[in-house]
């Protein structure tokens, strides 16, 4: 008896964690990243804010532009790997619908040479909704870039949905 009632309290003990990491809120970032203080990391910073106007401005041509003519994109909204400019500049007529908004909200820049840099951290998109109401989407994502030819490129650009989804995601602003 002793025996059974030690391997249900076992049973208890090992299993809280488990109950406790079901019912636990997925992790939200909510603040704003903050500028680099270092001037190279700023340089590389800028390239997303230069890529977000793009978004902004509506045109699928304008965002492809900034991609190096090999690039790789990896979409947040799509399954499909873009590996050319033409797929590129197709799952941007289609994103930019949404009229995206981004902020970054967590942030690591790493210089890999004098010409290549990795931005990666964590953003959140406000999308406008066919009938005016808006909705956030959180990522992660990961910028490479390789100056070509004198101006940053992106190389590689990886986005993908949190995994785990807050009922609702209210950014700070």
């Amino acid at each position: 008896m002793k025996m059974k009632t030690c391997a249900i309290a076992a049973l208890f003990l090992l299993a809280a964690p488990f109950v406790q990491a079901l019912e636990a809120t997925p992790y939200v970032y909510r603040t704003v990243a903050e500028q680099p203080k270092n001037v190279n990391d700023r340089e590389i910073a800028a390239l997303f804010d230069r890529w977000n106007a793009a978004l902004q401005t509506g045109s699928a041509t304008a965002v492809t532009g900034l991609y190096a003519p090999d690039a790789i994109l990896q979409p947040t909204v799509s399954n499909k790997v873009r590996n050319t400019p033409a797929q590129i500049q197709d799952y941007f007529e289609h994103f930019l619908a949404g009229k995206p908004v981004g902020q970054i909200n967590y942030r690591e820049i790493r210089h890999l040479g004098p010409d290549a840099a990795m931005d990666s951290g964590v953003y959140t998109f406000t999308l406008t909704q066919a009938d005016g109401s808006k909705r956030e989407v959180q990522a992660r994502y990961t910028f490479l870039y390789e100056r070509l030819d004198g101006q940053w490129k992106i190389i590689n650009h990886h986005s993908s949905a949190m995994p785990e989804v807050a009922k609702t995601l209210h950014a700070s602003h």
